[in-house]
């Protein structure tokens, strides 16, 4: 019976030494492939930890009796682990992209029937957001707010300014967050 097997099985019986014995025989193994598949933007401790679990992992998975080494078994693990989570980590990354909220402060208003009152409101509203667009934005926000309303998506509005779509998205939510503040003075 070769040396993984029987540390698999002390593992299995509850072994904490056999545990630390077993990622520390595959820590480099782990550190190895975690800079293989380095993933811009994410710390390499983050990575390697990644592949650690996958190796505890591989540990509780692995069939003693196939013809598998437990190595080239944990390595698949591991590989795939840290593939699995670039993956997520990059959807994560354009999260704000995916799931931005538009500003709605100025066109989701109802058109429905309005008291004297309501209306009075809303101008005095209308107003006051007028106001705060005119003197509380930069003329780099008043041009992307004007370019957003006229319809122009976060890619064209980045082409017409010069700058990355990530920039156009990051002034919207920047106008939303002034806008709101200002509006719940």
């Amino acid at each position: 019976m070769n040396d993984d097997i029987q540390l698999i099985e002390r593992i299995r019986k509850g072994d904490v030494n056999a545990v630390e014995e077993l990622m520390e025989k595959y820590k480099a193994l782990v550190n190895k492939l975690s800079r293989v598949f380095f993933i811009k933007g994410e710390d390499i401790e983050d990575i390697a930890q990644e592949g650690m679990i996958a190796l505890y992992n591989a540990v509780l998975t692995y069939d003693t009796r196939s013809n598998i080494a437990f190595s080239t078994y944990a390595t698949s693990c591991i590989r795939n682990r840290i593939t699995d989570y670039g993956r997520h980590s990059k959807r994560n990354k354009n999260k704000l992209l995916t799931e931005s909220v538009p500003i709605s402060v100025l066109d989701d208003r109802k058109m429905a029937e309005q008291s004297p009152e309501d209306i009075a409101i809303r101008a005095e509203e209308d107003r006051q957001l007028r106001g705060i667009i005119e003197n509380g934005l930069s003329p780099d926000e008043k041009q992307i707010l004007d370019s957003y309303y006229e319809g122009m998506s976060y890619r064209e509005i980045a082409d017409k300014i010069g700058k990355k779509t990530k920039y156009v998205d990051n002034v919207l939510q920047k106008i939303k967050r002034k806008l709101k503040k200002d509006l719940d003075k």
